[in-house]
C-alpha cells in the first residue's frame, strides 16, 4: 500500500482471527489475506492523513480526538503500530457510531475541519490537497452505512 490507506468490512470470523494474532507478523498476515479478496473496501489513499487530522485534533496519532470521529481511519483497538505499518479494528458498534457521526459530516463542515489543521505538522494545505482529501472523505458514509447495515467490523490498514 506505501502508505495509501483501506478501510475493509470484515466478518466475525476474521475480526476473531485478528483477535487471536499475537504478534504484528501475524497481525498482518491476515491483512494481506483481507486485502487479496478486496471485498468491502474503501480506499482512501493518502488521504487518510488529513481527513484523520481534520475528524479529530488535526494530530496524526491514534490516541488524539475523541470517539466515534477519532475510529472512522486511525482509532479503535490498534493492532499494530509501528514504523512499517497502522492497523486498527473497529468492532461493530464503533461502527455503527461512525457511521451514525459522518451523517453530520458533509463537504462544507470538512472543509472547515481541513483548514484547522496545523501546516506545520501536516505541511501544505491548499485547495488542491482539500479537492483530493474531501474526495476520498466522501466514500466513508456510504462505506461505513453499509458496514453497520451489515453488522461487520471494520479494519484500517496502511504501510507506512
Amino acid at each position: 500500500m506505501s502508505g495509501r490507506g483501506v478501510l475493509f468490512a470484515i466478518d466475525d470470523e476474521v475480526l476473531g482471527r485478528l483477535g487471536e494474532a499475537s504478534t504484528d507478523a501475524a497481525v498482518l498476515a491476515i491483512v494481506s489475506e483481507i486485502e487479496e479478496r478486496w471485498e468491502s473496501a474503501c480506499e482512501l489513499d493518502k488521504a487518510w492523513d488529513a481527513i484523520h487530522r481534520a475528524l479529530t485534533d488535526g494530530k496524526l496519532s491514534v490516541d488524539h480526538g475523541q470517539p466515534p470521529l477519532s475510529h472512522v481511519v486511525l482509532g479503535g483497538t490498534i493492532l499494530v503500530s509501528n514504523a512499517e505499518a497502522i492497523v486498527s479494528v473497529k468492532g461493530v458498534d464503533e461502527v455503527i457510531s461512525v457511521a451514525k457521526a459522518l451523517r453530520s459530516w458533509d463537504a462544507s463542515r470538512f472543509r472547515a475541519a481541513y483548514h484547522r489543521i496545523d501546516r506545520s505538522e501536516y505541511g501544505d494545505l491548499d485547495e488542491e490537497d482539500l479537492t483530493y482529501s474531501l474526495a476520498w472523505f466522501e466514500r466513508l458514509g456510504p462505506f461505513y452505512e453499509a458496514a453497520a447495515r451489515a453488522e461487520r467490523a471494520v479494519v484500517f490498514a496502511v504501510d507506512l
